[in-house]
C-alpha cells in the first residue's frame, strides 16, 4: 500500500520541474525469505541471512528525466529476537545437482551490524512503450547475527525529482502507444495514475518509417519474418489469424537486410521491428506481436551475455532482444550483447514467438496444430498436467514441491494431474502417453539437455502420434537451445515437440541452464515458471506471449540486481504463436479412456493363444471419468494396422456412456491376422471419440496403443522359479491322471513336477545341494511299472530317486560328472543299469542298487567331453557303451566293462559331438569342426569337414524317404547340416541360420506331407523349423529372449491333439503351441532320442519313413489355401465313406453364397476351387466368409477371408 502525500509541479527556468512524495507501508513481519510474500522478494545472495526486500518501481512523468530520488526508512524497531535465522543457499544448475557446499558469509555472520547495510538501491530507468519506470530495491528488514535479532521499519517515504527533457519527451513519444493502453502498469508501477502525463505523448512524435517496407497506413497487430522460401507456407495462416482479429503482415528477411542497418543480420531485424513499432504506435491498430518465421537458420538469434558465479556464456539465446526495443543491448559497442553495463532495454514493448521450423512439413505441422488448439473446444481442453523429477539428493529437493507451489495458481476448473517422481507416479513411458493423450497446460521442473526432456528423446518425441494439443513450461536445462552451433542439425528437442506430427502446439523453456535452489523452492527459474502462470490464469495476460512479459514485469527488480536471476530473465524463449490465447475448460466435455482390453481366439483355435491365421477378437472396455459431462455417440475405431493383420468389419459405436460409468465389455472387433503375418508384439492404434448429440462436433479423440503378441508361447507359460538349470525338462505323466506332466530340474538337485496349466504339483530334493550340469534320465531300475529319475552332479554324486523323491541309490564317482547318466541294460541279465562318465576319465556302471557294476569303473585315460551312449551296435543282444573323450579316443565298451574289438578308435580331435547309433550300428559323432561317421567295427566311413563344432550332438531321420537315415545336426555358429550315409550333403543343406546354438535338433512332421520337419532352437529359445530340402518351413523363425535354452521335447501337452514343443531357459519352462495336429510321427522327439538318454535310433520312437502306416479317414475340412485370397481359393476336403456330401459357401448372416458340391462323391481326398462369385456368378465383397462340409456323418465348418 502507498500513499502520495505531496505533487509539485514549478515552472522555472523554461524547465518544468516535478517532486513526487509517496508513502509506502511495509508489513514488518513479512522478513522471511522462505515463502513468497505479496509486495516483498526474497533476496537471493548465496551466504547472505534469508531476508526479503521489496521491490518498487515509480513510474516518472511523460518527458521527465530524474533529477534526485530519496529514501527514507521510518526508525527501525525490533520485529523478532533470539532467532536464527537461516541462510541463503547457492543457486544450482537443474541438470548439474551436486552437494550444496554454500556457507555462510563471514563478513555479515562474524558481525553484529545490522544487514543489509544499505536501504535501498536504485537500480535505473527503464522504459516500456514509452513509459518511463524508475526501479528500486528497498530493504526495510534488517538482521543483526550477533544478537540474533530482527529489526523492521513499518514505513518508507519515497521522494523523486525529475525535470522535463525534450530529448526524452520525444523518444518516450514516439514509442507510447495510446491504444494499447496502461492495464500492463496496474500492480507494477506504485503511482500508475501518473500514466495520464502521457496523454501528452503525440504532440512529440517525430518518427517516420525509415524504408517502404513499413505501410503507415496499413497498421498490423502482427508481424511475421521469414526468408522468401517459407513465406508462402504463412498465406494461409495468415489468413486464418486475420479471421481471429489478429491482423498480420508479412516480411522478407532479405528485404530487411538490405532495407536496415546493423552490425550484423539480427540487429537488423531488430531495427526493423523499431520502425514498424513506432510507424504503427500511434494508430488503432498498434503493433503486439511478432513471429519470427524459422529456425535461427532462417530468421538470426541473438546471442546475450549471462554470468551466474562461474559460469559465463557469451551467447545465450535471447529472442527478447527482438520485442525490448527502446535500448541498446550493445551500448560498449564490443559486441558481447545484453551485458549489465549495455543500456539493456529489459522492458517489452512487444511479445515475440518463434515458429523454429525448416521445411514445409515442419511449418505445416505448428499451423495445424496451433489452428486445433484455438478453433476447437475438447477434452484437452480441461486437463492440466505438473511433472517433477527429483532435483537433488542432498539436501532432498523434489521438482513436485516446485510444481506444487505453480498448481496453486491453476485454476480450480482444470482436471489437474501430478506426475512426481516424490510420489511414484513418474516416469517416461508416463510422461510421454500424458502426452500423447491430450492435455493443455503443462508444467514440467526436472532434467533436461538439448536431445533429453522429461525422459524423453528426439527420436521418441517423434514418435508422438496424439490428436489433441496443449503448451508445455519447463525449468529444464538447454531443450530450447535451437541455436545451430549448440543443437547442430538434430535440432533441440522443444523444436521437435512442435515441430512433429504430434507433441505441443507451443513450448516455453530455457535455451541455456535453468537454475533452482537445493533444499528450497526458491529457485531462480521457480520465479519466472510461478508468475507465468498468475500472469496467465490471474490477470488479463491471457495470450502465451503476454504472460512471458508479465512474468518478466515481476521479477524486474531482481534479474537486475542479481546475476542468477539476469540469466533466466534473458533464457526462456517461446516457441508459438505469442498472440494465441489460452483455453479455459468447458464443463460440457467428456473424458473418455481405454480401461481395459482383451483378446480372444474363440473364433480361431481357442488354445489361449494368438497364432498367424487365426481371427482374434478384441473387447475394449471404455471409461468416462467421474466428474466430466455424459459422452455421446462414442466411436472406437481400429488404426494403423501394422501388416499382416486387417479389421473385419466397422468401428464400434456406443450411444451413450454416463460420467464415472464404463461401455459393456461384450463389444469386440474382429481382426483377421494372416497365415504369413510375423511372430512378435505388433501394435494396434485404438480411437476413441465422442460427438456431441446436438451439434455433432467431436468433443476430441485420444489414441491408445494395443499391444498384441503373435506368438506361440502357451498362455500358461513360461513357468519360472528364480533357480538355473542346465537339463532337459521332462515330459510324462508323472501323477498317473493320464496326463503328461513337466519335471524341472534345478542345477541345485530339486525337481519340480508341474502340469500343463504351469501348475506345481510337488518338488523333492536331493540332499546335500547338488550342481547338476546335464540332463536327467528316466527309466525302470527295480522292476513293476513304475520309473526312476537319475542325475549327476559336478560333486561326483549319482542320484537315483523314485518320481515323488525317495531314494533309491547315491552313487559317489569320485570325481565331477559333466554330462547326463545313460539307462540301459548292458549284459545278458536284461536288468537296466547306469551309466556315467567322470572329469577324470573313468565311466561308471552302477547296478540298481547302487553298487558299482562288476568290470568297472573302467578308466578311459582322459574326462569324457561329450554325453555317453548305449546300443547294441554288434547284435549280440546286449547294449554296448560309446563315449568318446577329450583326447579324441572312441570307446565302445561292453557289459563286463571290456572293450569291443577295434575300439578305442583315435578319431583325431576332442569328441564334442555326442556319438549317437543309427540302426545299422554305426556311429555318427563330431569332432571340434569335423563330422564323422565310423562303422561298428571301428572303421572311419565318412569325415567331413564343417563349419564348426557341433551342438551337443547329432540326431536321426530318413528325410530323403529312401529308406535310409539321414544325420542331422547343428553347428554351434548356426549352420543346420543333414547328411546320408555316405557323407553327402543332402539337396538345400547345409543352412546357415546364424546365431548361437548348444542344443541339437529335433524331427517331427509338422505338416501335411510325408516327409520330416526339423526343429532347431537357438541359445535364447527362437525357434527355426525347415523343411526336409532345407528350406523354412512358413511361419517361422519364432524369435524369443529366453536366454539359457536347454534341450527341448516335442509332446502334444495339454490334450488337444496339437504339438508342443516343450524346452526350457536359464530359470524355467517354456512352452511352444506349433499348431499343428499330432500325427504321431515323430522320429527324434527328445532330448538323445528318449528319456533313458540312450542316444539311439533303437531307442527312439520308431516310424520309419519307408513303411508308412496309413491312418484311417475321417471325415476331414482343411483350412482353404491361399488365406487371405483374392479371387480364387483352394478348399481341401476328405470323407470318411462313400457316399452323399455337400460343400458351401456362407456369408456372415449365414446366407448361402454358392454351392460347391452336393451329391455323391467316394471316399478320399478331395479338392474345389472358390472363385470368389455367387449362385449368379457375381463378385461378391470382400470380407469373412464361411464353409461347411456335411456328410451323413459330420459337419464341418471352417472360416477364410476374401481381401480384393
Amino acid at each position: 500500500m502507498y500513499k502520495k502525500l505531496l505533487t509539485l509541479a514549478l515552472l522555472a527556468l523554461s524547465s518544468l520541474v516535478f517532486a513526487l512524495s509517496l508513502e509506502l507501508d511495509i508489513d514488518p513481519a513479512a522478513f522471511g525469505g522462505n515463502h513468497r510474500v505479496a509486495d516483498a522478494a526474497p533476496i537471493l545472495e548465496p551466504g547472505v541471512p534469508a531476508l526479503n526486500f521489496v521491490p518498487v518501481r515509480i513510474l516518472l512523468p511523460f518527458g521527465h528525466k530524474l533529477e534526485n530520488l530519496t529514501v527514507k526508512l521510518s526508525p527501525a524497531e525490533l520485529q523478532r529476537e533470539n532467532l536464527q535465522l537461516d541462510y541463503v543457499r547457492a543457486q544450482q544448475k537443474i541438470s548439474q545437482p551436486q552437494e550444496d557446499q554454500t556457507l555462510p558469509d563471514p563478513r555479515i555472520w562474524n558481525s553484529n551490524q545490522a544487514w543489509p547495510y544499505e536501504d535501498f538501491r536504485f537500480l535505473g530507468i527503464q522504459s516500456m512503450r514509452g513509459f518511463q519506470i524508475a526501479v528500486i530495491n528497498i530493504y526495510p528488514w534488517k538482521y543483526e547475527p550477533g544478537s540474533r535479532r530482527i529489526l523492521a521499519s513499518s514505513s518508507v517515504q519515497i521522494e523523486v525529482e525529475t525535470v522535463f527533457d525534450e530529448n526524452v519527451a520525444q523518444s518516450s513519444a514516439n514509442f507510447y502507444s495510446a491504444a494499447r493502453g496502461i492495464e500492463d502498469l496496474q500492480g507494477f508501477v506504485l503511482n500508475p495514475d501518473q500514466a495520464h502525463s502521457y496523454e501528452a505523448a503525440p504532440a512529440h512524435r517525430n518518427h517516420s518509417p525509415q524504408s517502404r517496407l513499413i505501410d503507415l497506413g496499413s497498421p498490423k497487430k502482427m508481424l511475421i519474418v521469414t526468408d522468401e522460401g517459407s513465406a508462402p507456407l504463412f498465406q494461409n495462416y495468415m489468413q486464418w489469424r486475420s479471421s481471429q482479429g489478429i491482423s498480420s503482415s508479412l516480411f522478407y528477411t532479405s528485404d530487411i537486410y538490405s532495407a536496415y542497418d546493423g552490425v550484423d543480420n539480427a540487429e537488423k531485424v531488430r531495427n526493423f521491428i523499431i520502425d514498424a513499432y513506432q510507424t504503427w504506435a500511434n494508430s488503432a491498430t498498434p503493433l503486439e506481436y511478432v513471429i519470427l518465421g524459422g529456425d535461427d537458420e532462417i530468421v538470426p538469434e541473438r546471442g546475450c551475455y549471462g554470468r551466474v558465479y562461474e559460469t559465463v556464456d557469451n551467447r545465450m539465446p535471447t529472442d527478447m532482444y527482438f520485442g525490448n526495443l527502446d535500448g541498446d543491448w550493445n551500448a560498449n559497442t564490443n559486441n558481447i550483447w545484453g551485458e549489465p553495463e549495455d543500456n539493456v532495454d529489459m522492458l517489452a514493448e512487444v511479445h515475440v514467438g518463434r515458429f523454429p521450423a525448416e521445411t514445409a512439413r515442419e511449418f505445416n505441422n505448428m499451423f495445424r496444430k496451433t489452428e486445433y488448439y484455438v478453433n476447437n473446444s475438447t477434452f484437452s481442453n480441461n486437463i492440466s498436467i505438473m511433472f517433477g523429477e527429483n532435483l537433488n539428493w542432498n539436501p532432498v529437493t523434489w521438482g513436485g514441491d516446485y510444481k506444487d507451489d505453480v498448481a496453486t495458481h491453476i485454476p480450480n476448473t482444470y482436471s489437474l494431474r501430478t506426475m512426481y517422481e516424490r510420489d511414484g507416479n513418474y516416469g517416461d513411458q508416463g510422461v510421454w502417453n500424458a502426452i500423447n493423450q491430450g492435455a493443455n497446460v503443462m508444467n514440467h521442473m526436472g532434467h533436461a539437455n538439448q536431445t533429453y526432456l522429461m525422459g524423453q528423446s528426439n527420436g521418441s518425441i517423434e514418435r508422438l502420434d496424439n490428436t489433441e494439443y496443449g503448451f508445455l513450461y519447463t525449468q529444464g536445462c538447454y531443450p530450447a537451445a535451437f541455436d545451430q552451433r549448440t543443437s547442430g542439425d538434430g535440432e533441440c528437442i522443444a523444436e521437435h515437440l512442435v515441430t512433429t506430427e504430434g507433441g505441443l502446439f507451443a513450448f516455453l523453456g530455457n535455451t541455456r541452464y535453468g537454475w533452482y535452489m537445493p533444499g528450497s523452492i526458491n529457485g531462480a527459474s521457480q520465479f519466472y515458471d510461478r508468475e507465468y502462470f498468475i500472469g496467465l490464469f490471474e490477470t488479463s495476460n491471457t495470450t502465451l506471449g503476454k504472460a512471458l512479459a508479465y512474468s518478466r514485469l515481476q521479477n524486474l527488480n531482481q534479474a537486475l540486481s542479481s546475476d542468477v536471476m539476469r540469466w533466466c530473465y534473458y533464457e526462456v524463449v517461446l516457441f508459438g504463436d505469442p498472440s494465441v490465447e489460452v483455453k479455459h475448460p468447458d464443463p460440457s466435455l467428456p473424458l473418455l479412456s481405454l480401461e481395459s482390453y482383451m483378446f480372444s481366439d474363440l473364433d480361431g483355435d481357442g488354445d489361449g493363444s494368438i497364432n498367424p491365421g487365426e481371427i482374434i477378437r478384441i473387447h475394449p472396455v471404455i471409461r468416462n471419468q467421474e466428474g466430466w459431462a455424459p459422452a455421446h455417440n462414442v466411436s472406437v475405431s481400429l488404426q494403423d494396422l501394422p501388416e499382416g493383420i486387417q479389421l473385419m468389419g466397422d468401428s464400434l459405436q456406443i450411444p451413450l456412456i454416463e460420467p464415472g460409468e464404463t461401455s459393456s465389455g461384450d463389444d469386440y472387433f474382429l481382426i483377421q491376422i494372416f497365415p504369413n503375418a510375423p511372430y512378435g508384439i505388433n501394435y494396434l492404434k485404438l480411437k476413441l471419440e465422442a460427438f456431441h448429440p446436438v451439434t455433432g462436433v467431436s468433443t476430441g479423440s485420444r489414441s491408445y496403443e494395443l499391444s498384441l503378441d503373435i506368438t506361440m508361447v502357451d498362455r500358461n507359460f513360461p513357468w519360472d522359479c528364480q533357480i538355473q538349470t542346465k537339463s532337459s525338462p521332462m515330459v510324462y505323466d508323472f501323477d498317473g491322471d493320464g496326463n503328461p506332466d513337466i519335471m524341472y530340474l534345478d542345477v541345485q538337485g530339486r525337481a519340480y513336477y508341474i502340469n500343463d496349466s504351469a501348475e506345481e504339483l510337488w518338488d523333492w530334493y536331493a540332499p546335500p545341494q547338488q550342481d547338476v550340469m546335464r540332463s536327467a534320465a528316466m527309466g525302470n531300475l527295480v522292476g513293476g511299472e513304475a520309473l526312476e529319475i537319475v542325475y549327476a552332479s559336478r560333486t561326483g554324486r549319482v542320484h537315483a530317486a523314485t518320481l515323488d523323491g525317495n531314494l533309491v541309490f547315491n552313487y559317489e564317482a569320485g570325481s565331477p560328472v559333466l554330462f547326463s547318466p545313460v539307462i540301459a541294460p548292458i549284459d545278458h541279465s536284461g536288468e537296466n543299469k547306469v551309466m556315467v562318465g567322470t572329469l577324470n576319465g573313468y565311466l561308471h556302471a552302477i547296478n540298481p542298487n547302487g553298487t558299482a557294476a562288476q568290470g568297472f569303473p573302467v578308466n578311459l585315460g582322459s574326462s569324457l567331453y561329450s554325453e555317453i551312449a548305449a546300443a547294441d551296435i554288434d547284435g549280440d543282444g546286449a547294449m554296448e557303451i560309446i563315449a568318446g573323450t577329450q583326447h579324441g579316443l572312441l570307446h565302445v565298451i561292453d557289459g563286463q566293462g571290456n572293450p569291443k574289438p577295434g575300439f578305442p578308435l583315435s578319431v583325431s580331435g576332442s569328441i564334442n559331438g555326442a556319438p549317437t547309433i543309427l540302426d545299422n550300428g554305426r556311429i555318427a559323432l563330431g569332432t571340434n569342426n569335423r563330422f564323422k561317421l565310423i562303422s561298428p567295427t571301428g572303421e572311419t566311413l565318412v569325415e567331413k569337414p564343417i563349419q564348426a563344432a557341433m551342438a551337443s550332438s547329432p540326431v536321426l531321420a530318413d528325410l530323403n524317404s529312401d529308406g535310409a537315415l539321414d544325420i542331422i545336426f547343428v553347428t554351434i555358429n548356426g549352420w543346420l547340416y543333414a547328411v546320408d550315409q555316405n557323407g553327402e550333403d543332402l539337396s538345400g543343406f547345409p543352412v546357415q541360420i546364424g546365431g548361437v546354438f548348444n542344443t541339437p535338433p529335433l524331427i517331427a512332421d509338422l505338416d501335411d506331407d510325408p516327409q520330416f520337419e526339423i526343429l532347431v532352437s537357438n541359445h535364447i529359445n527362437s525357434l527355426y523349423v525347415f523343411n526336409h530340402d532345407g528350406t523354412m518351413l512358413e511361419g517361422y523363425p519364432f524369435v524369443t529372449s529366453f536366454n539359457g535354452c536347454t534341450p527341448g521335447t516335442i509332446c502334444d501337452l495339454n490334450g488337444n491333439g496339437k504339438l508342443d514343443l516343450v524346452s526350457g531357459y536359464s530359470t524355467g519352462v517354456l512352452v511352444l503351441n506349433l499348431r499343428v495336429a499330432d500325427s504321431g510321427n515323430h522320429p527324434w522327439p527328445v532330448y538323445r532320442g528318449a528319456l533313458n538318454r540312450q542316444g539311439s535310433h533303437a531307442a527312439a520312437p520308431q516310424t520309419p519313413v519307408s513303411d508308412p502306416v496309413l491312418p484311417v479317414l475321417v471325415d476331414k475340412l482343411g483350412q482353404n489355401y491361399p488365406n487371405p485370397f483374392n479371387p480364387n481359393t483352394t478348399i481341401a476336403f476328405q470323407n470318411a465313406k462313400d457316399g452323399v456330401l455337400s460343400l458351401a459357401i456362407y456369408n456372415l448372416k449365414g446366407q448361402l453364397v454358392k454351392v460347391l458340391h452336393d451329391g455323391p462323391l467316394a471316399a478320399g481326398e478331395h479338392r474345389a476351387v472358390w472363385d470368389g462369385l455367387d449362385e449368379s456368378g457375381r463378385p461378391v465383397s470382400s470380407g469373412l466368409y464361411f464353409y461347411k462340409l456335411q456328410t451323413k456323418d459330420s459337419s464341418i465348418t471352417r472360416r477364410m477371408l476374401l481381401m480384393k
